[in-house]
């Protein structure tokens, strides 16, 4: 249903030819933050939310990431978890790279860009360490190789 819902959302910005392959909800962080840090500063552990990393944090928080055979999509996310119709960022997928890849009660993936790059946590309600899997392995494929 999730993975339904991602596609239809991103429908309307790809590009010729260029297929929808997996989505997930994450919190999205600085490249370096820690996994526990994250989980508690961007509200995973329930209860324990600071507003002002959200002011510190202006671009990152809760989004949904798309990958698809060319790019990796950031959306918005709505109230209920599911994709917003604002997307937040397109990078290309060979400006990208798996930096890491841990799964555990909190699952991490960070991806590397061509500067900077960022820290995807995952949150439990997602079955968190199948999410983090799933777009992992998609992202340890190369687009050339599609």
């Amino acid at each position: 249903m999730f993975q339904s819902r991602t596609a239809a959302a991103v429908a309307g910005h790809l590009l010729p030819g260029e297929e929808f392959r997996v989505g997930a909800r994450a919190v999205v962080g600085a490249l370096d933050a820690s996994r526990l840090g994250t989980a508690i500063s961007r509200g995973i552990v329930p209860g324990v939310a600071d507003t002002a990393t959200d002011l510190v944090l202006k671009t990152t928080g809760k989004q949904v990431v798309a990958v698809t055979g060319q790019r990796v999509l950031f959306l918005s996310q709505t109230f209920w978890g599911g994709p917003g119709d604002e997307l937040l960022m397109i990078v290309p997928r060979e400006l990208l790279s798996l930096a890491e890849a841990k799964f555990g009660a909190v699952s991490v993936v960070r991806l590397a860009f061509a500067v900077g790059g960022v820290s995807l946590t995952f949150p439990l309600i997602d079955r968190a360490m199948a999410m983090a899997k799933a777009l992992a392995t998609e992202l340890r494929t190369p687009p050339a190789a599609r």
